[in-house]
């Protein structure tokens, strides 16, 4: 549902997330009003969040701009057309007759339609082609082209009701599509409907995969955010995103900082500012990575992304004050808030890289915990580990928590490495094996025990654990005394008893 807090930035009031919701909203004297004044991608979530088949009452209202917004959104996987959901949405526009149809075919892109029909029908023009005489060819009105279907099914009947539509409502449309259908390869149809798709979804942050991708590159954090120009003056006829969608704002829920900022928000022009950037990022993001539009399931966890990324880039900028939130928000535009967020986890990345770039340093030293929340922080968008889940960075304190773990282990690092490390040994067993030479032979040093070493442990073993009292440097301390305790938890059991070289598990051996 919408968050009050963000009632400045929800413009069109399209809300729905169910039938039941849909149908009030259908029943009101403004609903036609609003629809046609939303964007294409407030609409196309309405639908998906409805359900295209839920959706049907709504269709008729819908204008040629926002059909072709919903073909661009939901038709393509990176460059390839994909046939299955433009036939869903013109099935859909079919039922409602063929007037509704013709009509909602003129907002589409022209190369799409033909796409779609190229491997469905041969076109034939009678004039110039030798078309074959048989009753299975169907002649335009002017009898200019015929048409024959390649194969049966579902999807040449939808081409052909296709045709049938604008033939009788719009036939210079239908001239120009068989045209291209009979004069352009399909490898043309399919790059220049790729390239027209691209440029009208541009402007609304939906742009080509690697471009996107430099939304997580060249952030850097700087002293003042102050990077927006007070006033951007439009370009005539540029179409500019819309309000935002529910299923944006649904996914800012959960973030306090952020929320309050937005709520700061009351200009009207300030308000539409904030809501086009927070649209354009989003859709940025959607872009990286790849989601398929038409599944809501996969939109959210994106956006919460960029909701995770804005709260730690507010948190940043501000100093956790949040009364400086609406300052920085006013000064900054919603991408550099975001930038400076994903660049403190991405700092985090080059420490971790930093840390196995050390002489003589490998993962395989460190504890398991411990490996896999370097490796998690190693990932391109690095997340954090707990209890062996990953789970995204939320908020400034997950950073500071992940940045000071890191330091420690780093430092643990510096102070252990110049002492031997058996091959094949971790820093755990090591420093264990080395405590109790220490307490055997009063020399602390990781040479593993012989067998007959053992005996000695034994012996010293008999009146109980005590546990090891060595100085050992402040950056080793938190580490060894959570190994010392794994030592107590293994040893003090075997007091009294034979010790099996086969299962101490805590200290080297030599078998």
């Amino acid at each position: 549902m919408s968050n009050p807090m963000l009632s400045p930035l929800t413009g069109s009031g399209l809300r729905i997330e169910n039938r039941t919701e849909l149908d009030e909203f259908l029943s009101r004297d403004d609903a036609a009003r609003l629809i046609r004044t939303a964007s294409f991608e407030e609409v196309f979530f309405t639908v998906k969040a409805v359900g295209l088949a839920d959706s049907m009452d709504l269709l008729p209202i819908v204008t040629g701009r926002q059909i072709c917004g919903f073909i661009d959104l939901d038709c393509w996987r990176k460059d390839q057309f994909v046939r299955k959901p433009f036939m869903e949405w013109i099935v859909a526009f079919i039922q409602s007759g063929p007037e509704d149809t013709a009509k909602a075919l003129s907002g589409v892109d022209e190369y799409v339609i033909a796409l779609f029909l190229k491997e469905l029908i041969h076109v034939y023009e009678v004039d110039r082609d030798d078309p074959p005489d048989d009753n299975e060819m169907t002649m335009t009105p002017d009898s200019r082209f015929g048409v024959q279907p390649i194969e049966d099914g579902e999807p040449t009947t939808v081409g052909m009701l296709i045709l049938d539509a604008l033939f009788k409502f719009n036939p210079h449309l239908g001239t120009r599509i068989l045209t291209l259908v009979r004069y352009t390869t399909r490898l043309e149809l399919e790059e220049t409907g790729y390239d027209n798709k691209n440029r009208r979804l541009e402007v609304h942050g939906f742009v080509d995969y690697y471009e996107a991708m430099s939304i997580y590159a060249g952030a850097a954090s700087r002293g003042s955010s102050a990077d927006r120009d007070p006033e951007i003056e439009a370009i005539a006829g540029e179409e500019t995103t819309g309000n935002l969608p529910s299923v944006f704002v649904d996914s800012l829920s959960g973030a306090s900082l952020l929320l309050k900022a937005l709520e700061s928000v009351s200009d009207p022009r300030e308000s539409e500012r904030v809501a086009h950037e927070l649209t354009a990022l989003g859709n940025r993001i959607l872009s990286a990575n790849l989601v398929n539009l038409g599944e809501l399931e996969g939109v959210r966890p994106a956006l919460e992304e960029m909701r995770d990324m804005l709260t730690i880039g507010l948190e940043h900028l501000t100093g956790g004050q949040t009364d400086r939130a609406s300052e920085v928000l006013q000064k900054s535009y919603i991408q550099t808030i975001f930038r400076v967020g994903f660049d403190q986890i991405a700092k985090l990345r080059t420490d971790a890289d930093a840390l196995l770039g050390m002489p003589g340093f490998g993962p395989e030293l460190l504890d398991a915990t411990d490996q896999e929340f370097i490796e998690a922080l190693r990932r391109f968008k690095p997340l954090l580990i707990e209890e062996g889940r990953y789970r995204s960075f939320r908020a400034m304190v997950d950073v500071d928590k992940a940045r000071g773990r890191l330091q420690a282990l780093t430092k643990m690092a510096k102070a252990f490495l110049p002492h031997l490390v058996p091959a094949g040994s971790t820093f755990a067993r090591a420093f264990n094996t080395a405590t109790v030479r220490a307490v055997l032979y009063g020399k602390f040093e990781t040479l593993p025990l012989r067998s007959h070493e053992l005996r000695d442990l034994e012996t010293w073993l008999k009146e109980g654990f005590q546990p090891p009292e060595i100085e050992v440097p402040a950056d080793l301390k938190p580490f060894a005394e959570r190994w010392w305790a794994e030592l107590e938890a293994e040893l003090a059991p075997l007091a009294g008893k034979r010790i099996d070289p086969r299962f101490v598990q805590v200290i080297l051996v030599e078998l």
